[in-house]
């Protein structure tokens, strides 16, 4: 059976019930917050403990799939070579970027994977072990890194699409087709011929 090396923390851990409750999970105090290592099922019952708290505790998987690492975007250059010439692209928007102006985004954020075992398994699945392996950092602009934070859903998709710089030059081909074709339409329709 896996099990979980989490953390809790929070406001009034100190209080009777919270600590019979988290020391009966097996979990210990060391003055500030309480850890220790627990079962898939035994994190599923302490979460739903936490959230009935009020305020919440926070509950955090420690392991490395839960923590970004301070170099994570050198070794994110070290690992993707630029997609055309000097240049990056956005996998979100197929923006063209310097590498000055590119921020390294984690396409699943850490945020949630620290929090949730489903998502462990998921990347653990994929040969991912590490939140900050270049498998799980692609490039982005601001604004589009911004807009997605720790949101998963269709960035992931989004995100797994627009890796292939292929996709963003059929894209940017489609486009011209159509407003090609559109051009010529308005000729012909109008007369222009």
């Amino acid at each position: 059976m896996k099990t979980y090396p989490i953390t809790v923390s929070g406001s009034h851990l100190d209080e009777k019930e919270k600590s019979k409750v988290l020391t009966r999970a097996g979990l210990s105090w060391d003055g500030i917050d309480y850890s220790g290592q627990v079962s898939g099922h035994r994190l599923k019952k302490l979460r739903k403990f936490a959230e009935a708290q009020v305020p919440p505790l926070r509950i955090r998987i420690n392991n490395s799939l839960g923590r970004r690492r301070a170099d994570y975007r050198r070794r994110f250059f070290s690992g993707h070579k630029p997609d055309i010439g000097k240049r990056y692209i956005c996998v979100y928007c197929g923006k063209w970027l310097k590498k000055d102006k590119v921020t390294v985004d984690h396409l699943y954020p850490v945020g949630p994977v620290s929090r949730d075992v489903k998502l462990q398994k998921k990347l653990e699945r994929k040969g991912i072990h590490n939140i900050n392996d270049i498998r799980n950092m692609v490039a982005a602009c601001h604004s589009c890194n911004q807009n997605k934070a720790d949101k998963i859903g269709l960035w992931i998709l989004r995100g797994r699409i627009g890796r292939h710089p292929g996709i963003w030059f059929l894209r940017y081909l489609l486009r011209a087709a159509v407003i090609t074709a559109g051009i010529w339409a308005g000729y012909y329709l109008y007369g222009l011929f």
